[in-house]
């Protein structure tokens, strides 16, 4: 592959599984024959290694934060999974919890520099600065919700501030930093609160302003999970946010498909062994699997396409 690709896994709430979709989708990825890096970066909450079954590092991303390990290489930990290797932040905690975004570029651009076909990161909980910023500047952009209220609410507004954070810093770009930035403040006095507001102002404005916003709504395509889901009404809840994103917000949101809950995923968490190794022909893995194959197909135009649908025999 010629060009890596970073998939991060974000969804504003803690508990709805984002480890799981991410540790499990790096290992599907090199199942297929990839050469994949999982990157924790769930900072000061990091428990992807206890998961894989690797013992608790001893570097984390602070010590090439603070340049005390210049080559990111020296951060990779192997796992017991052919073609899958761990960047871990379990060592890493409040100390590098607000990270300058220049930092957060560098550290970016060191992963594109290693040698992997993907690389997943697995975000923090919440909709921080820096979960944001790792989740916008990744080429796949993945939320993972569960069908719950407040899964649903902090889904809403982390699309909502990944959607304005990209403006801001997009925004510098055509000159706009001026126009924008006392928008997005939150007692605005322009009566911009959601999205489909902002897109409304700025098309509004006009000119460069109404280049820039159709430019923005071309590059903010998350893709939707839905994990943990036990009904036929849970199903439902990925079209009707993926409908009420459009409706309400004006964003094109792409739903992947749902997870069944299943006894087998908290059974392969207390065993230290993930789902997919430990019961690769269960249910959820079957689901994963699809949503896998069909991101990979997003990913792909013309000649290749072909090509990989032939890989892609489940």
């Amino acid at each position: 592959m010629e060009q890596k690709n970073i998939w991060a896994i974000g969804g504003g709430k803690g508990g709805v599984g984002k480890s799981f979709v991410a540790g499990n989708l790096g290992i599907l990825l090199a199942q297929k024959g990839y050469n994949v890096i999982l990157a924790d970066l769930d900072l000061g909450g990091a428990n992807l290694h206890t998961w894989l079954g690797v013992n608790s590092p001893t570097k984390g991303l602070s010590d090439f934060i603070e340049r005390e390990i210049l080559n990111i290489e020296k951060l990779l930990i192997p796992t017991k999974i052919p073609g899958l290797s761990l960047i871990s932040g379990a060592k890493d905690g409040v100390e590098i919890a607000n990270l300058k975004h220049t930092q957060k570029r560098r550290f970016l651009s060191a992963l594109r520099g290693l040698d992997a076909d993907y690389i997943v990161i697995d975000l923090g909980a919440g909709s921080s600065y820096n979960t944001v910023d790792f989740f916008l500047l990744a080429d796949s952009q993945i939320i993972v919700v569960i069908p719950e209220p407040t899964s649903i609410e902090n889904a809403y507004r982390f699309i909502k501030n990944s959607f304005f954070r990209q403006i801001f810093h997009n925004s510098k770009n055509y000159g706009l930093k001026s126009v924008v930035t006392p928008i997005l403040h939150k007692d605005n006095s322009y009566n911009v609160n959601t999205p489909k507001e902002l897109i409304d102002y700025l098309n509004k404005l006009g000119g460069s302003a109404t280049v820039f916003i159709e430019e923005q709504l071309q590059l903010f395509k998350p893709k939707m999970i839905l994990n943990q889901v036990r009904t036929e009404r849970g199903q439902l809840v990925g079209p009707a946010m993926k409908a009420a994103c459009s409706k309400y917000f004006n964003l094109n949101i792409k739903f992947m498909g749902y997870i069944a809950e299943d006894e087998s995923v908290w059974k392969s968490v207390l065993d230290r062994k993930p789902l997919a190794v430990a019961h690769p022909d269960g249910v959820p893995i079957q689901q994963l699997k699809k949503i896998c194959a069909d991101i990979l197909l997003e990913e792909t135009d013309g000649a290749a396409k072909n090509n990989l649908l032939s890989q892609l025999a489940l």
